[in-house]
């Protein structure tokens, strides 16, 4: 019984860390408007936190897909942008993002 419990709780727990990865799904499930913690909910913490910018990137460091979430005053989401210089075709930009 002890060992099954422990085995559902793993299980848990990695499907909660695998709605906390980088993925375009994830990318684009976060919407403008939304706070810190639906951000959090979705890509996890970021990689690098600025005051009013979070980065996001994947742990292989062969891979250079870069997310970036734009925060206002308020920790509200005004701009999202997902960026691969390897794939620029995928790259896309919304709401108030820098540089555009």
């Amino acid at each position: 019984m002890r060992w099954r419990m422990i085995g559902l709780t793993l299980a848990a727990a990695a499907l909660l860390a695998a709605g906390c990865e980088l993925t375009r799904k994830n990318y684009e499930a976060v919407g403008l408007g939304q706070g810190v913690d639906e951000v959090k909910k979705v890509l996890g913490d970021p990689r690098y936190q600025f005051e009013g910018r979070w980065v996001y990137t994947r742990d292989d460091p062969r891979d250079l897909t870069k997310v970036e979430i734009y925060f206002d005053n308020e920790d509200r989401v005004v701009g999202k942008a997902w960026q691969n210089p390897e794939k620029p075709w995928e790259n896309h930009r919304e709401g108030q993002v820098p540089g555009t």
